[in-house]
């Protein structure tokens, strides 16, 4: 049985976005990576003005911001399960909560700078650095269908905590 995948990462992260999509479709799961040329791209400025003198309030009103919007959110909606691709910003983060709240499978997969973490990465069924992608979608399969453990389980069981 094959998942239903939304990649929730930042566009910092492109290369590392599409080739992690890749993989997953190899493992015959159906991927929404956000960098497909499918989904809606936009440019956040426009020709001759720069990018820092758009008001966040003004950039929320836009057409081309409510499209994206429109076409993420529908991606979100279509999945089963969230990975939350690290490094990610804002907006990735709110979309592995969204994910959590709506009952989707939450992975939290790559890595962080020594004193940079989160408690609420506890919400994840699983949480892997960038080495570790065999251990993920082992977990992407094994979780299937089974009540999922906590990555605190997942700890214990390693022996790590």
């Amino acid at each position: 049985m094959t998942r239903k995948i939304y990649i929730a990462s930042s566009w910092k992260n492109v290369r590392g976005t599409r080739a992690l999509a890749r993989v997953l479709r190899d493992e015959g799961h159906e991927v929404y990576d956000f960098t497909d040329p499918e989904n809606f791209i936009f440019e956040v400025s426009e020709p001759g003005r720069p990018r820092e003198s758009i008001d966040w309030l003004e950039f929320l009103d836009t057409e081309s911001t409510k499209r994206a919007y429109g076409v993420d959110k529908g991606g979100l909606d279509w999945a089963d399960t969230v990975i939350l691709f690290l490094p990610a910003g804002r907006s990735s983060h709110l979309e592995a909560g969204y994910g959590v709240g709506a009952g989707k499978d939450l992975f939290i997969y790559g890595d962080l700078p020594r004193g940079e973490f989160d408690v609420m990465y506890l919400m994840a069924k699983g949480c892997y650095r960038r080495q570790d992608l065999e251990r993920m979608l082992a977990a992407l399969t094994l979780l299937q269908g089974s009540s999922a453990k906590t990555p605190i389980t997942l700890l214990h069981e390693k022996g790590e905590a």
